[in-house]
């Protein structure tokens, strides 16, 4: 009788899930660079430059250095060639859904092989995959995993060299993206899952994990703070609108996780009001949820509690409780809860194996079926990476509330000679955006599309009276300098100035205005009071202060 080799099974195993990640992102052979990529793709200073600089300096935005160092390995075997780019993230992509299974496998949890599977062809995965700037996702996640697979190695074998390796992995780990900080938690949410309690050996043995969590987590603060959000911030919001946006977050991520049938690239503000007793009803209702698993906890709530934590616990960061960058552009966003969206995907498939225990045909047929439309809304929605217009396009199609998505659209049908077109979407945009203010702000838009730049400055004054949004305001002015308007430009921005007197940026753009509207002796004040505060070390603004200084005839 023949015996049928694991070593094979699992190889074959593997290569299914691997085959089904390359068909389902097909697409992206035929993508290219979007978005942020061009700001350091192929050749973004970030890249330019030594290896050191990328480990050794706080010249990015962020400090993700083994990110940077595996880009700027790309760039020097890729060039300007996406393709490149692109299979690496496939391929990282095929990896993780390998781990997940395999970490799944070792919990001893149903339906593991099944949840690497639809983790692979989900379609929330799909910024993280087909844009090529979120190689961060596809880096970190295979790390974390293998830091939680060298972790249940050292529970079983009591070795401290794989306890090692687990924290060494997790280092790495947040090295190429810090979103995987919750970790630690985690590790303890698996404790009480496998022995049902959390002792004093499972805290003593995660301390260190907590001690590099923290020391990750403090870093990123501080580069999100001085480095990242140094242009302006989202709308000043209190403490209860930042614990009732995270709870529409949480449940708008938990809708995609498990009926991703309306995601975006960007999504619009929420359609409640913070002023509203009902924004606070998700975060009622989930409390209620969570509540609920917890009292189930012994029988039926337990693996939906570790899932469902689990979810929870990766997404705490970014829920908008705290600051990060990215938040400006909409309140949640798909590559956000690339490493969470493995526990529904993993409550999902243990729920069909479940299922397999009393009906198995009808169970492989709807695992089937469930992985079948999955590839094929992630095939389509990996074809959107094409270019920008096509993104920014599809962008607005899915989420016709979102101000950010319009005004990409109509910034590249402006680059493309396609003005009317640029007009008419923002026109449609300043009817069909979430929100009074964010309306206000699209007819802004329209002013400066038109060159009714007075009128632009009015209804940028207007959403502010209603929702102040400095990074509009700056961009704005930004934008009106550029547009040659500089006396529309000095109204927007000199209020942005007096209010954040500490600013660099703006006080560089307020100069750049003086400086087009001929004030350049007020441009030159201004100017080298932003050199002040940064220390003479921005290129940009000491180039513009030589500038201004030799036209004044000044000497530098």
């Amino acid at each position: 009788m023949l015996t049928r080799n694991p070593r094979t099974a699992s190889a074959w195993a593997a290569g299914a899930i691997a085959l089904a990640t390359v068909i389902a992102y097909l697409p992206v052979t035929g993508a290219g660079f979007v978005f942020d990529d061009h700001q350091f793709l192929p050749d973004g200073p970030i890249l330019r430059g030594p290896l050191s600089d990328i480990w050794f300096s706080a010249s990015a935005k962020d400090y993700w250095p083994l990110t940077y160092t595996a880009l700027w390995i790309q760039a020097r075997l890729f060039g300007d060639a996406p393709l490149g780019y692109h299979l690496t993230n496939v391929l990282l992509h095929a990896a993780t859904a390998i781990l997940l299974w395999r970490v799944l496998r070792a919990l001893e949890l149903p339906g593991a092989w099944l949840a690497g599977l639809l983790f692979a062809v989900h379609p929330a995965t799909v910024e993280s995959v087909a844009w090529i700037s979120e190689l961060k996702n596809t880096l970190s996640a295979p790390l974390f995993l293998l830091s939680v697979l060298a972790w249940l190695r050292a529970e079983r074998t009591g070795g401290r060299r794989e306890l090692a390796a687990a924290l060494a992995l997790f280092a790495l780990a947040l090295l190429a993206k810090t979103s995987v900080v919750m970790l630690p938690v985690v590790l303890l949410l698996l404790a009480w899952y496998r022995r049902g309690r959390i002792d004093r050996r499972d805290v003593a043995r995660t301390a260190p994990f907590f001690g590099v969590a923290l020391a990750a987590g403090l870093a990123t603060i501080w580069f999100q703070h001085v480095r990242a959000m140094t242009d302006g911030w989202l709308p000043q919001r209190g403490l209860g609108e930042r614990i009732g946006g995270a709870g529409w977050a949480l449940a708008s991520y938990l809708e995609a996780a498990f009926v991703p049938a309306r995601l975006a690239f960007v999504y619009p503000q929420w359609p409640v009001e913070a002023a509203s007793p009902a924004f606070y009803l998700p975060l009622v209702a989930l409390a209620a949820g969570f509540a609920l698993l917890w009292w189930g906890r012994a029988t039926w709530g337990r693996p939906a509690t570790l899932a469902l934590g689990f979810h929870a616990v990766m997404l705490l960061p970014v829920l908008g409780l705290v600051d990060i960058a990215y938040l400006r552009f909409g309140p949640v966003s798909n590559h956000l809860q690339y490493v969470a969206l493995m526990g529904p995907v993993a409550l999902a498939a243990a729920g069909l194996a479940r299922l397999a225990a009393s009906h198995r045909r009808a169970a492989v047929v709807a695992g089937g079926a469930v992985a079948v439309v999955l590839a094929a809304v992630t095939a389509t929605r990996a074809a959107a990476f094409q270019d920008d217009l096509t993104l920014w396009t599809a962008a607005v199609r899915a989420a016709p509330g979102s101000l950010m998505a319009h005004w990409q659209l109509s910034d590249e049908l402006a680059a493309r000679g396609r003005a009317a077109e640029a007009i008419a979407d923002l026109e449609e945009a300043s009817r069909v955006v979430r929100g009074p203010a964010s309306r206000h702000r699209a007819r802004s838009l329209l002013g400066l599309r038109t060159g009714q730049f007075a009128a632009a400055v009015a209804e940028c004054d207007a959403a502010d009276a209603l929702r102040p949004d400095r990074q509009f305001r700056r961009d704005l002015g930004r934008m009106l300098t550029l547009a040659n308007a500089p006396l529309e430009a000095i109204a927007t921005l000199e209020p942005l100035v007096r209010q954040h007197p500490g600013n660099v940026d703006y006080r560089y753009w307020l100069g750049a205005a003086l400086a087009r509207a001929g004030r350049f002796a007020d441009a030159a004040d201004v100017l080298a009071e932003a050199s002040s505060i940064a220390g003479g070390t921005d290129a940009e603004i000491e180039e513009a202060l030589s500038l201004v200084r030799a036209r004044l005839g000044r000497r530098p």
